[in-house]
C-alpha cells in the first residue's frame, strides 16, 4: 500500500461506522430504485438527440469520421470522442436496433453513470475518511439536482470527471497499466479528457517525481489515443470553441463544504494529494465551460466535502454530538440542499410526470412519421430548434439539418447561405392545426405536412409577391407581438411542488406552448417574406431568413422546457420593449418592398439583446 494511502486523514478509531454503512446502503438505494423505475421514460437532456442520433450511425456505419447530420449540405468532421457513442450503438443495436432502442439503451448507460460517480465518491471518500465520509459524499453528490443530474442525465462529459480521478489513483498507486487505460478511456470519452487526463497525470508526476511512470503512462496513452488526437488535430481550423447558451445553477451546499476542504488538504497536502490532483485535473474546463467544470466537479467536491467534514466533527465535537450532526447533515442534503434536491424530479420522472422534459421523444417519433410519409429525408431540414432534429435523426437516420447541434465544431461559412429557402423543410413551432398555419396552407403558401404536437413540418411551394404578403406580414407580426406583450410570461422554471400536481404541469405545458406558437407565427411569416424577396434581393433575403431562424430561437427560450431560466425577467421585459419597437418600424414595408435602416437596426438590436 502507498505511503499517501496508509495514512488516514480521519483518524482510525473514527473511521468505521456500521449505522453509516446503513444509512449509505439506505441513501443509494432509495435514488437508485427511481432512476430505475424511470427507465420506462428516461429523463432526455438537450443533448441527446445529437448524441444518439450519432451512436446510431455507428451502429449502421461501424465507424463515423464525418458528420452529415448536421451543417449540411456539407457536414463536419465528428470530433466528438467515439467511446459512449459505440457503446451505445453495441446496446442499442443488440436490444432491436429501433429508434426507441437506441434510446433505451442511452438510458441504461446514463444509470451506470450515475451508479459510477456514486461509487467513486463513495470509494475515495471511504478510503480517506471512513463510512462516515462516504455516507456524507454519497449524500451530497445524489441530494442536489444540481450534482446529481450532471451525472444521471447520462452526457459524454461525465465521464471525464469519474475515470480521470481513477487514472490519477491508480498512477500514484504504481498501477501503470491500469492508469493507462483509465487515461484513455477518458480521451476517448470527450475532446476534452486529453486536457484532462494530460494535466492530471502530468501534476501527479511532478508531485511524485516518478519520471519513469510518467513517461510510460504519458507515453503509452498518446500512443493509444493517437487515430483520434490525429484526426482532431487535421480538423482543428473546424474547431471554434464557440459554445450555445446554457443555464442553470450549482450545487451551493455542496462546494460550500468543499472549499474550506480544498485550504485543509493544502495544509495536509502529502496525505491528501491523491484529492487535490483530482479536483486539480479538470481546471481547463473552468475556462472552456465554466458552469459544466461546476456541475461536474461535484463528484470531487462531494468527495473533499466528505472527507472533511468527517474530519472536522470528529476533531471538534463528541460523540452524541458526532450522531446528530451526521444525520442532520444526511437529511439537509438529501431533503433541501439549498438547491432544488433530487428526489422530487427523480419521483415525478419515476411516476411518469417528467418535467422539465427537454427533449420528448413522442414529438420527434411522430415528426419522423411525416418525414418517411411524404419522402422528406431527402431534404435538408431548416429547424427552429437544432436539438429536435437531432432527435429525428434517431428515428430516421438520413435526416440532415441546416446548423446543427455542439456548435463548437462548425464551417467557418455556412454551407447552406446560398440554398433557397424553398429547398428546405422547415421545422417550425406551430402545431399543424395553428389556424394561420392552416389558412396559409389553403392560400397555397406553403405546405402543411403535418407534424406533431407542438411542431409542424413545412416546406413553400413557391414565392409570393410582395405588394400582396408584405401586408399579411406585418398584420400578423403586429398581432402577435400585441399579443405577446399583453400575455407572455418568461420561461423560468416553476415551484417543485408542481412536479407532483399534473393538472398544474398540464396547464403550465399548455400555456408555455400557446405563446411559442405565437412567436412561430411570427417566424412563418417572416420565412414567407424572406421567400418572397430571394429573387429581388438575394443578399437582404438570406438575412431574413437568418432573421426567421432568430425568430425560432426566441420561440425555443420562450416555450421549451430545455430553455428554462434562459432568459430572466429583466431581459425579458427588454425583449417586450424591443418587440414593440420592431412592430412599429415593420410598418414601413406597407408601403415598400424592402427593409428600411430602421427596421434593420430593430431587428438587430431585438436579437443581440435576447441572446
Amino acid at each position: 500500500m502507498s505511503a499517501h494511502q496508509s495514512v488516514s486523514l480521519v483518524s482510525e478509531y473514527f473511521r468505521d461506522s456500521r449505522g453509516a454503512r446503513r444509512a449509505l446502503t439506505v441513501v443509494i438505494a432509495l435514488h437508485a430504485v427511481l432512476l430505475l423505475l424511470m427507465l420506462r421514460d428516461y429523463f432526455a437532456d438537450n443533448d441527446l438527440g445529437f448524441h444518439i442520433s450519432l451512436a446510431r450511425q455507428y451502429a449502421e456505419n461501424n465507424m463515423y469520421w464525418w458528420d452529415y447530420l448536421n451543417w449540411a449540405p456539407t457536414g463536419r468532421p465528428n470530433l466528438q470522442g467515439p467511446a459512449l457513442h459505440y457503446a451505445i450503438a453495441l446496446l442499442g443495436r443488440l436490444m432491436g436496433g429501433d429508434g426507441w432502442a437506441y434510446i433505451h439503451a442511452f438510458s441504461i448507460l446514463a444509470v451506470a453513470q450515475w451508479a459510477a460517480a456514486v461509487f467513486t465518491a463513495g470509494f475515495f471518500a471511504r478510503r480517506f475518511g471512513g463510512d462516515r465520509a462516504a455516507l456524507f459524499a454519497v449524500a451530497l453528490l445524489t441530494g442536489s439536482v444540481f450534482s446529481a443530474a450532471p451525472f444521471f442525465v447520462g452526457v459524454p462529459s461525465g465521464w471525464i470527471f469519474i475515470l480521470s480521478g481513477w487514472a490519477i489513483y491508480f498512477f500514484l498507486e504504481q498501477r501503470y497499466v491500469e492508469a493507462i487505460l483509465m487515461g484513455t478511456l477518458t480521451t476517448y470519452m470527450h475532446l476534452g479528457g486529453a486536457p484532462v487526463i494530460g494535466l492530471g497525470i502530468l501534476l501527479a508526476g511532478l508531485a511524485t517525481r516518478r519520471w519513469k511512470g510518467l513517461l510510460l503512462t504519458g507515453g503509452f496513452t498518446i500512443l493509444l489515443t493517437s487515430p483520434y488526437i490525429v484526426h482532431f488535430l487535421r480538423h482543428l481550423d473546424w474547431y471554434t470553441g464557440q459554445r450555445g447558451h446554457v443555464a442553470g445553477s450549482i450545487a451551493l451546499f455542496t462546494y460550500v463544504l468543499a472549499a474550506p476542504g480544498v485550504l485543509w488538504l493544502v495544509w495536509r497536502r502529502k496525505q491528501g494529494l491523491f484529492l487535490l490532483l483530482w479536483a486539480a485535473a479538470p481546471l481547463a474546463w473552468l475556462f472552456q465551460d465554466g458552469l459544466r467544470f461546476f456541475l461536474q466537479s461535484t463528484v470531487v467536491a462531494s468527495t473533499i466535502a466528505g472527507v472533511f467534514f468527517t474530519w472536522f466533527i470528529t476533531r471538534f465535537t463528541g460523540e452524541e454530538a458526532q450522531h446528530w450532526l451526521t444525520g442532520a447533515l444526511v437529511l439537509v442534503a438529501t431533503l433541501y440542499p439549498f438547491a432544488i434536491p433530487s428526489l422530487p424530479v427523480e419521483t415525478a420522472w419515476a411516476a411518469g410526470q417528467g418535467f422539465p422534459r427537454e427533449l420528448d421523444w413522442n414529438e420527434a417519433e411522430a415528426l419522423a412519421a411525416v418525414v418517411e410519409r411524404d419522402s422528406l429525408a431527402d431534404r435538408i431540414f431548416d429547424p427552429y430548434y437544432d436539438s429536435l432534429c437531432g432527435a429525428v435523426a434517431v428515428f430516421v437516420p438520413d435526416v440532415r439539418q441546416r446548423r446543427g447541434h455542439w456548435g463548437e465544431v462548425r464551417p467557418p461559412v455556412d454551407p447552406a447561405d446560398t440554398i433557397s429557402a424553398g429547398e428546405f423543410v422547415h421545422m417550425l413551432p406551430l402545431p399543424p392545426d395553428d389556424s394561420l398555419l392552416v389558412v396559409f396552407d389553403g392560400a397555397g403558401l406553403v405546405v402543411n405536412h403535418g407534424g406533431g404536437r407542438e411542431t409542424s413540418l413545412v416546406t413553400l411551394p413557391s414565392p409570393a409577391g410582395t405588394a400582396a404578403l408584405n401586408p399579411l406580414l406585418v398584420d400578423v407580426v403586429e398581432s402577435e407581438i400585441d399579443w405577446l406583450v399583453t400575455n407572455a410570461v418568461p420561461n423560468l422554471f416553476p415551484p417543485p411542488t408542481m412536479l407532483f400536481n399534473v393538472a398544474e404541469i398540464r396547464a403550465h405545458r399548455a400555456r408555455m406552448a400557446e405563446q411559442k406558437a405565437h412567436v412561430g407565427r411570427i417566424q412563418l411569416a417572416v420565412l414567407l417574406y424572406a421567400f418572397a424577396i430571394e429573387r429581388e434581393a438575394p443578399d437582404i433575403a438570406a438575412g431574413v431568413l437568418r432573421s426567421a431562424h432568430g425568430w425560432g430561437g426566441v420561440a425555443n427560450f420562450l416555450g421549451d422546457e430545455t430553455a428554462l431560466d434562459y432568459v430572466d425577467e429583466a431581459r425579458f421585459q427588454r425583449f417586450l420593449t424591443n418587440a414593440e419597437t420592431f412592430a412599429r418600424e415593420i410598418q414601413v414595408l406597407r408601403t415598400q418592398a424592402l427593409p428600411s435602416i430602421e427596421l434593420d437596426r430593430a431587428t438587430d438590436r431585438l436579437f443581440r439583446d435576447f441572446f
